[in-house]
This record gives C-alpha cells, structure tokens and sequence, in this order.
C-alpha cells in the first residue's frame, strides 16, 4: 500500500533530483503485502441521511450549538436540517446569489452567512435577520469568528487589497484590512487563541496560477508568514486546536501541513485525486479531513486521515460532483458533507474513531510523539511496574488564577500523599466570551498550560474521553449549567468553582441534573476550608449566635451583585453559621460598600460587609464560649485537599442545600436592594428560582 503522506525534500538537494523524487512520490506503486489493502482495514462507514435533488448546488455548512441541526447554503436561501430527522427541514430566504460561507458565533447565537457582496447575521435559535455587516465586492467566500466572538473576519473575490479583512460585529467597522495576497482569497480561519488568522489564496479561473497561503497578527493585521507552497489555487485553510500546525487545500490535488513553529510547510497528502476543495481537524489536531472534487477525472470524496503518518482512517464516496463543503458536529460524531451533485449526506463517524483509538493503531502511536498528549494518561496506558496510573483531571475554562494554582498542587510530582494521585492532563480553554477580565487572561493561561504539559483541546466533548473527573472553572458563571450538562451526561464527577451559576435558577437547575444523571458535584470558595472559620463551625465558641464577615465584593454587571466576589465572605458566613437563614435586609449599597443582614431560626444574626475600597477577608463569629476571628483566607490548599477527597470518596464536602441557600442569600440580598432595603425572604426568591430552573432544564434537554 502507498503511503499518501509525503514530506518536503531538503533544499539542498538539486533540482533533478528533486524532480525525479517527486515523480516518484505521487506517481509509483508499491506491491501490497497480503491483506494490505487500505479498503479492508478502513472501518465502515454509511450515511446516517441524504437529502438528494436540493434546489441547486449546496455551498457551505456548519453545525448549530446542540450538534445534531445544522445549515447547508445554496443559491439565495439556507437550509435548515436535523441529523436525527430526515423530515425536520426549512428553508430561509438569504438573497442574493449563493452562500458561499457560513460560520457560527462561539457562543452559538449567531450565524453568519456570507452570499454575493454581502455578510447577513441570523438568530441561529429563530434565523430572524439581525443585521449585515460591511460592504463587498463580489462573493463572499469565507467567514470566522474570532474566539471571543466580538470580531467577524471575512473572506472574498474582491480586488487583492480588500479581499481580507476582520470587522468589530458590535460597530460594524473595518479593524483590519489584511493586505498582501495578489489572488482572490478563498477561505479564512482564526486560530483557537486568537492570536492569529490565515487565509488562503488562489484563482480557479486561472488554473496555471499557484495558490498563497498566509497566516496573520490579529492584534495589529500584519503578515507572520507567507507560503507559496501550493502549486495551484489554495482553496481551503485550518487551525489545528492546539495551534502548533495549519493546513490548505487546494487545486494541485493536496493537503499541505505547515508548522508553524518552524514557519514551513512540512508534509503533504496526495491521496486525492481531484482538486481538494475543503479541510478541517479532529482528535484535537493528530487527524485531518478533506474533500477532493471538480474535474472529470478522480473521485469525488472526503478523506479521514492521520496528520502524522498520512494513514487513511476512511473514505466518504457517496457524492457524484465535486464536494464543495464539510463540517463536524462539535462532539465529533458526525460528519457533514455536500456539494455539486445538490446532496447534503451526513456521516456516522462513530465506527471511524473506534477504529482510530484501537491498541496498535498509528493514531496512538502519534499521541505518544506529543509532549502535552504523552504527559496525559490515556485510556489504556499502563503504569510503570508497582504503581498506579493517577486519575485524570480535566478542567474547562482558563480564565481564573485558581487554574494554576489547582494544577500546581495537583501536578507536583513530590505532592503530599493528601492530594497525590491525581494528574491535570487535559484543559478546555475556553471561559468567558464577554467578561473582558477574563477574555484577557484566556491566550496566556492557554499558553502557560502547554508549558505544564497539559494538552489543549477546542470542546468540551473532546475534553471529557480524556478524563476521569472535571474541574469546572469558567470564571464567568452563566454558561456552567451548559457546561455541566454535558459533563453530567458523560458520568464525570465535578468541582464547580464560584460562582455556580450566574443565576440562583441555574444553580437550582445544576443540582436537579445531577440527580437526574446521578452525578456528585460541589461547589465551594476556599474561604470555606480557612482553619478558624471551621472551627467555628465544629464547636470551638459553643453555639454560633451571630456572626459578621468582610470581603472583598467587586462587581461584574452581568452576575448579581453578591455572585462575582462576595461570595467568598458569604461563604464564610454560612460556614460558621449553618443553613436556617429566613430573610434578609439590604442595610446599605454604595459604590463602595454593601452590608446584607440575615436572620436566622432561633433569632441568630448573620451580616455580610462587601467591601470596594481597601480591605481584606476576616470576620468574627460570637458564641456561647467565646468569640473567634472567621473568614481569614488561608490559600487554596484547605481547598485542594477537599476536592481531592471528593474525587476519592464521591461524598460531597458542602450539601445542595447549604450551597442553594447561600445563593438564595445573595440573590435576596439583590431583591431587598430593588425594594429600597425592605426585608425579603429566601422562601420567596426560592419559589420564583425553581420555576425558572425547571423551564431553564426543559430549554436544555
């Protein structure tokens, strides 16, 4: 069998040479040893659905949120379609001419699509009109969303100097005009940090022509590299996830894989035998997939493969035109394709990967040359002779200081036998996508994991067969029910940092799902695990009869007020206190200062002083014993330890309804401010939470 990857000769050598190798390189045949046939050892693959004699040529998909609807663009509509139900389709007028390109905003509200000189932004849930943005010369021919999703960059056949550039989608203007290319640019891609953008390059008109590729600053629109390595038109550009490798297709028949460490084109696949016209990355980046078609000789077909060693995983051969478009559901498990032929056929990869994980397979053979996949314990690894593998923890959203600090403590190889055992192996960088504090910190936290050795992944679902349990760490608490959910759903047991939830209904609704899924979860701040602070709470001063904490209380606008940073001294106040708080006043809310008073059963007195100017964690808690200093923060440590011996036990150091009672506190303490500091009872706000918790889950499921 012919190896299809091939590699880029030295420089050095002469030209003859060159030219006589690379004759040999896509044109001999090996003999095939017996049983060597790549068809028998491809896994079978068949279309989950067609859908045959569309209106005219399909030109672009994507996958909407929930992984299964997607959007196919043809001449002057979109087609709405369901992976699950062949029959659950709608079209929507998107006029003029073709959509070419589509991309979906990263918080999965928005579609983009781009059709003839314009780019129009459509609802995703509703596909109402939202707005268009700029103005074009000409077919618009690629789009992406950066990753915070407050930037569009598009592609299209304009005149060279503006046939690339990135636009603010708030405001509408040009950011950037990305100059340089002297063909139309075909294709645009952010990478997964942001940091950069390529573009590909090429006129189909005028074959004779080579291709460009070129890879960009986002931050200031100037050219990092430049590749002139595509004999033709390119036609298609990728990220890999981890950011380390690119890849074009184009029409001289290739798949080119840059790295871009090295700022060169190191490999190339020649297993197609048309143009290549489209191409995307799996398995966090070590697999690849392309589709070939448009001239009357070769096949028209997508092709899975390994980035590595070039083995062809399988083929997708159900189209009779040229195939113009792929995409892939974000969980991995289905593949989309169509094109010229006016089908659209969706692709069951679930046999495709099992083969591809398979012990003896070249795929784990390219895991283990990684340095961040071979620092993460694979399903399977075996441990040295006399230990045991340590379990592995994923964590989803770099955006906080806890990050590093928990994968300090964890991945210490001299670690205290409290915590030792456990290993952060994998991490979903994504947190925030508006919260600007913690989209800053996302590329360098990024970049800082890689150095740990921990391995970068673009999706949860690619995160979670990587892992044994979860630290939830989104700074931003809004989208941790979605991202629970789906933790939930692959049986991981997981930490949830603060805040919970942006809301006391997602926290209520977090918790019935993990009944619902029998999955164990906490959440907690460190403040809770401070040495005095429980001391007080076993007993040390007697019965607690009031108790008075201070912290820190900066102020997100879109949490409540308590949510984003006072719920550390809350936290404190609960765990010297207990559940039994009833009501709760609003004592005063300046631009410096908050006070929360809360009665508890029995008469007890619980207050709250959230603090904007200076100061620090502290407290004091009185008993029938004495008086004790509370709410000192003693490191993340105290923390650690707990989360660990959850992982061990599956008992959960704080119960549901301490942790939904101190949210109640807040989101009180927030009503009695709307109420000018009347008094508002947890019961109240508890009733209104749960009727949205249930409505909220529905939504989701």
């Amino acid at each position: 069998m012919t190896n299809p990857l091939r590699r880029f000769p030295l420089a050095r050598l002469s030209a003859a040479f060159l030219l006589v190798t690379a004759c040999w390189q896509v044109g001999a045949r090996v003999p095939a040893a017996p049983g060597d046939d790549p068809a028998e050892k491809q896994p079978g693959i068949r279309p989950l659905h067609v859908w045959d004699e569309q209106p005219d040529w399909i030109t672009s998909l994507v996958f909407l949120k929930d992984g299964h609807h997607f959007c196919a663009g043809t001449y002057e509509q979109l087609l709405a379609l369901d992976a699950r139900d062949q029959a659950a389709s709608k079209s929507i007028p998107v006029q003029p001419g073709y959509v070419k390109a589509l991309a979906l905003s990263p918080d999965g509200k928005t579609l983009a699509c781009g059709h003839y000189q314009a780019v129009t932004l459509l609802d995703a849930a509703t596909f109402a009109v939202k707005r268009t943005i700029g103005d074009h010369a000409g077919y618009v021919t690629g789009l992406a969303f950066s990753p915070d999703g407050r930037q569009l960059a598009t592609a299209t056949e304009a005149a060279e100097t503006e046939s690339a550039r990135v636009f603010d989608i708030a405001t509408g203007k040009v950011v950037h005009v990305l100059t340089g290319h002297h063909f139309p640019v075909r294709a645009i891609a952010f990478s997964v940090d942001g940091k950069r953008i390529a573009t590909a390059a090429g006129d189909e008109e005028r074959i004779t022509q080579p291709g460009e590729v070129k890879v960009w600053n986002t931050a200031d629109g100037n050219e990092l590299n430049s590749f002139s390595n595509p004999k033709r038109a390119a036609t298609g550009v990728a990220f890999s996830p981890d950011g380390k490798y690119l890849a074009s297709s184009g029409f001289d028949e290739r798949v080119i894989i840059y790295d871009l460490s090295k700022g060169k084109a190191v490999s190339f696949f020649a297993g197609h035998s048309r143009p290549t016209n489209a191409v995307l990355f799996a398995r966090g980046g070590s697999v690849v997939i392309s589709a070939s078609g448009g001239r009357a000789r070769g096949g028209n077909e997508a092709k899975i493969w390994e980035r590595d060693s070039g083995n062809e995983l399988a083929t997708v051969a159900g189209h009779a035109a040229r195939i113009d478009a792929i995409a892939l559901s974000a969980d991995e498990s289905l593949l989309a394709t169509a094109g010229y032929d006016k089908r659209i056929a969706v692709w069951d990869l679930k046999t495709v990967w099992k083969s591809d994980s398979a012990p003896g397979k070249s795929a784990t053979q390219v895991a283990a040359k990684s340095p961040e996949k071979a620092a993460a314990a694979q399903p399977g690894d075996k441990a040295k002779a006399g230990t045991k593998p340590p379990i592995r923890v994923g964590m989803i959203g770099l955006d906080t200081s806890h990050c590093a600090a928990f994968t300090q403590a964890l991945n210490d190889p001299k670690a205290a036998p409290d915590i030792a055992g456990f290993r952060v192996v994998a991490a979903y960088p994504r947190g925030s996508a508006d919260i600007v504090s913690s989209t800053e910190r996302i590329p360098e936290y990024t970049k800082d994991f890689r150095k740990r050795g921990v391995e970068i992944v673009d999706s949860i679902s690619a995160l979670l067969p990587k892992v044994d349990v979860v630290l939830l760490e989104t700074n931003d608490g809004r989208p941790h029910l979605e991202q629970a959910l789906a933790v939930m759903k692959a049986g991981k047991p997981l930490f949830i940092d603060k805040p919970i939830a942006g809301s006391l209904a997602d926290a209520i609704a977090i918790f019935e799902a993990s009944k619902r899924y029998h999955v164990p979860l906490f959440s907690s701040s460190s403040l809770r695990f401070s040495k005095q602070t429980l001391e007080a709470r076993n007993g040390k001063i007697g019965p607690v009869q009031s108790c008075e904490t201070t912290s820190p209380c900066h102020l997100e606008k879109t949490h409540p007020d308590l949510f984003w940073y006072g719920i550390h001294g809350v936290e404190s106040l609960f765990t010297v206190m207990g559940t039994g708080c009833k009501s709760v006043k609003r004592t005063q809310s300046t631009s410096t200062d908050d006070v929360v008073v809360g009665l508890w059963e029995g008469g007890r007195v619980g207050t709250f002083h959230g603090t904007r100017s200076k100061g620090g964690y502290g407290g004091k808690a009185h008993g029938t014993k004495g008086t004790l200093d509370v709410g000192a923060y003693d490191g993340y440590r105290p923390l650690v330890v707990a989360i660990v011996n959850f992982f061990r036990t599956g008992v959960v150091p704080v119960k549901e309804d301490e942790t939904l009672e101190i949210y109640a506190f807040m989101e009180a303490a927030d009503e009695s401010k709307r109420q000018h500091g009347a008094e508002v009872t947890l019961a109240s706000v508890m009733a209104k939470a749960r009727a949205e918790a249930d409505k909220r889950l529905r939504q989701l499921q």
